[in-house]
């Protein structure tokens, strides 16, 4: 089929429409190199898939073998416990890894058990006393899950900023879509380190070719204008959205 003659071709500088980066130039040292090249191997934002897979693998752990732990459930919602996202992903992991819920279930119970235990005492209550309990009902330790997670994205921008002063692996880095949240924390950890200085000026470009891109679709999106919209301009919203909510708004790697 001929082209259209009234369509602009394709930027063909577009992130959307170039291949992913080279991956087999960066050479690995370690098996943190290693995770971390695994992580840039796969779809999106390579900081979101270490968390998202840190936090799997501790989750799956709990489910296989902390659950029955009468200690592990003693401590939960006292020195740690589950934010609301992982509550929600017990069930899920639990059917994954052991084809039942039985382990989610207690997990579950004690939870609920914990969050609602003093909640009776505030029944009658008024004024400051009320308030001061329900501010108590409020009051959650950090979840394990998210701290795990947590740990696995500070070992990975460490190390990301360290890679960045080997040429080779500054210039996959450049490449490579990262959101936008984990791309600054990235540069906060390499700071004014000169070699990471290509790697910014990339990763700035990419997003301010996203704003054209969205700015374009709006643009070319009434009725007389419709036959103006590139594929680029289709895909920006979707890929604005991965850039500001992170590999998370696509259910995550």
């Amino acid at each position: 089929m001929a082209p259209d003659p009234q369509k602009p071709p394709d930027s063909p500088g577009s992130p959307d429409l170039q291949g992913p980066p080279d991956l087999q130039g960066p050479a690995a040292s370690d098996i943190i190199d290693m995770r971390l090249l695994e992580a840039m191997r796969a779809e999106g934002c390579p900081v979101c898939v270490v968390r998202a897979r840190s936090e799997k693998g501790i989750l799956d752990t709990i489910i296989s073998e902390r659950v029955l732990d009468r200690g592990f459930r003693a401590d939960l919602e006292r020195r740690q416990a589950f934010c609301r996202r992982h509550v929600a992903e017990l069930v899920p992991t639990d059917r994954r890894e052991t084809g039942g819920i039985l382990g989610s279930s207690l997990l579950l119970g004690a939870v609920l058990d914990r969050r609602t235990a003093d909640l009776g005492a505030a029944v009658g209550s008024r004024g400051r006393d009320l308030r001061r309990r329900l501010k108590d009902a409020r009051l959650r330790p950090p979840c394990l899950v998210c701290s795990q997670g947590a740990t696995a994205v500070e070992t990975a921008l460490v190390r990301f900023a360290e890679r960045s002063r080997d040429g080779v692996w500054a210039a996959v880095l450049a490449e490579l879509p990262f959101c936008l949240d984990d791309f600054i924390a990235l540069w906060s950890k390499a700071g004014s380190e000169k070699a990471f200085e290509p790697v910014a000026r990339a990763q700035l470009a990419r997003f301010e070719d996203l704003s054209r891109r969205l700015e374009g679709f709006a643009h070319h999106s009434s009725h007389d204008r419709r036959h103006l919209l590139t594929d680029e301009e289709r895909s920006a919203a979707d890929e604005a959205t991965r850039v500001l909510g992170g590999n998370v708004a696509r259910g995550g790697s």
